[in-house]
């Protein structure tokens, strides 16, 4: 478990909606400094918009959001020099090899000309891609375009790494390459914020875990501190205090009475 007590995120009120759908209402988030911490929910709960958010991808609609005490809201680029980021589904630029792409990014990260080609052929040789340094990305395959985005991700050495479902398409050796690398990112004091639905992975691999549900933080701490929760046996798993927490809450959401206006006068939803 983490030493470290100091957020490097922290996330207050966090609100943000789509065309009159409300994705994010009032979401609460902290993310320790050397700690893994996994972020559960179903399906539309509101994990990718909290993660676009705090990487500067999307503009909230109310709340603040702090990255190793800086609020987004009023310095929008420099804190992303702290912050790798890989997305759900990675576009990576098709027509440059391996080891151009890594090159480029380590460019545009300001890593220090000399340094640059040392970490290219560290991330390419973690992830089993050394041998295929010098062809084209559109000969790759799904999980190894994977492991070359993260590989990107990785390479300026972020004190926040920001993950959205990223072992999906990797093969179980890639998969253990990438939990070995981010136990040892956090050893050193470095964070990881990881959306998934690989519950069994977040039970393995996250120091603290957050399930949202319709937009909201429902609960969020250690294994034993969410069975004290869900007031569930040591013996219960999370993806079983996953389920009862979400149907609890998805309960609560429809016992809610919903008031709609209608002719300009206010009746209680049908």
């Amino acid at each position: 478990m983490s030493t470290y007590d100091s957020p490097i995120l922290e996330v207050f009120n966090l609100w943000k909606s789509y065309n009159g759908h409300q994705a994010v209402k009032g979401l609460d988030l902290s993310v320790k400094k050397g700690e893994i911490f996994g972020l559960l929910g179903p399906n539309g709960a509101g994990k990718t918009t909290t993660l676009k958010i705090i990487v500067g991808l999307l503009k909230m609609d109310k709340g603040i959001v702090r990255v190793n005490g800086v609020d987004i809201s009023e310095e929008q680029y420099d804190y992303k020099k702290q912050i790798g980021y890989l997305p759900e589904n990675p576009t990576l630029p098709e027509y440059l090899t391996a080891e151009e792409f890594l090159g480029y990014v380590a460019k545009i990260r300001d890593l220090p000309s000399n340094e640059i080609k040392d970490r290219v052929t560290y991330y390419l040789d973690l992830f089993n891609l050394e041998k295929r340094r010098k062809d084209l990305i559109v000969s790759f395959s799904k999980g190894m375009k994977q492991k070359l985005a993260l590989s990107a991700a990785l390479i300026h050495e972020p004190s926040l790494l920001i993950l959205d479902e990223p072992l999906i398409g990797i093969d179980p050796t890639g998969q253990h390459q990438i939990k070995i690398k981010l136990k040892e990112m956090v050893k050193e004091g470095r964070s990881v914020l990881v959306s998934t639905h690989m519950i069994d992975t977040a039970e393995r691999l996250c120091d603290r875990v957050g399930i949202i549900h319709n937009g909201k933080n429902v609960a969020s701490g250690n294994l034993e501190k969410l069975r004290r929760i869900a007031e569930m046996g040591e013996d219960s798993t999370l993806e079983q205090i996953f389920l009862k927490l979400t149907k609890e809450s998805e309960e609560f959401f429809e016992e809610k009475p919903v008031r709609r206006r209608l002719f300009g006068l206010f009746r209680k939803g049908r």
